[in-house]
């Protein structure tokens, strides 16, 4: 756990006019996920707490905070906003939003700052990542090793080159994995009710209808936001239209896939294989349906949601984070 204490920068006191006890309160629930460098940034303007707490801890603390700092595995939810009557801003150092009650936050006119965009390259690298380790069975041809067993003739994959991989929603980082796609060899098809054809084929694919989607992609990556349109939007009726070769992605979040459906799928081999990143609770538990179909089987690949953890992404949304505190508060405190 990091604890950071307020040090004294006198080339910003004349930015914020106000005692030490006065100071805004910043609280960050996950340090590790933020550089000592960005943290001193916040801590220039502000009395800055950096430690990872138990859900009862953030309870008894929240009435005091009045710039919250999160990630994913941060809940804010409405019994914890209730309890925020100091609080005047939000940061979240994600690209998506369903950790939050957004609109509980709009409801009380407090601010709400997310990532745009600094992710995007990352989750592309890592998506690419796992469709290639799912086709080629990559992670299973280690594991035989590991044993001292040579099994060739078991771990015998499939190209991507010449295929057709079909994205969920062709944003920034849709259009990130496509671009990549298309070096490889990939056709790109792309289904995007919030895009026109033209704007999609500026990204890399082409537009094409849902059911054609599901029927022509040998390969799926889903990137589209969760909403309620989104939730549990690949069931079991949509894998049935899925080619028995298909792979499916995700690196978005995990509700936008029905679990259940997608093992019942993977049992009934309605499709070839899955490779997950995001889940619908998180942290997964050891006893979860997906963790022990996994250990028991090789058409199933799965990560601890780690698509946008690269050094270099954790160093841009570090200073994001607290470039923005420090804009708003410069803006609301001066």
């Amino acid at each position: 756990m990091f604890e950071y204490n307020y040090v004294t920068h006198t080339r910003y006191n004349s930015l914020i006019f106000m005692s030490s006890k006065n100071r805004p309160f910043i609280l960050i629930t996950e340090p590790e996920y933020f550089t000592p460098q960005s943290i001193k940034i916040m801590q220039r303007v502000g009395e800055v707490k950096a430690e990872r707490l138990s859900r009862g801890s953030l309870i008894k603390i929240i009435p005091r905070v009045n710039i919250l700092v999160v990630r994913v595995e941060t809940t804010v939810n409405v019994s914890l906003l209730k309890l925020a009557s100091n609080l005047q801003c939000i940061v979240s150092a994600t690209t998506g939003t369903n950790h939050i009650d957004v609109k509980y936050l709009a409801s009380r006119n407090i601010p709400f700052f997310h990532l745009s965009g600094i992710h995007s390259v990352p989750t592309a690298e890592h998506t690419i990542a796992l469709l290639i380790s799912a086709a080629r069975r990559i992670p299973f041809a280690h594991q035989s090793m590991e044993t001292g067993v040579w099994k060739r003739w078991e771990y015998i994959g499939t190209e991507i080159d010449g295929k057709i991989l079909g994205i969920v929603g062709v944003g920034r980082i849709g259009s990130e994995v496509a671009k990549r796609a298309k070096g490889l060899g990939l056709e790109v098809i792309g289904y995007d009710p919030y895009l026109s054809e033209s704007e999609i084929k500026l990204k890399h694919a082409k537009k094409v209808n849902f059911e054609t989607f599901l029927r022509k992609s040998d390969f799926i990556s889903i990137h589209t936001p969760l909403t309620e349109e989104t939730h549990n939007m690949i069931s079991f009726k949509h894998f049935k239209k899925m080619k028995p070769s298909a792979i499916l992605v995700n690196t978005a979040r995990g509700a936008i896939i029905n679990t259940k459906a997608l093992l019942q799928a993977l049992v009934q081999n309605k499709i070839n294989s899955a490779a997950l990143d995001v889940y619908n609770e998180e942290p997964l538990s050891k006893n979860s349906s997906l963790i022990q179909y996994a250990k028991n089987n090789t058409n199933l690949i799965l990560t601890p949601h780690i698509a946008a953890s690269t050094k270099e992404a954790i160093e841009r949304a570090s200073l994001y984070t607290a470039n923005t505190v420090t804009k708003f508060l410069r803006q609301n405190h001066t």
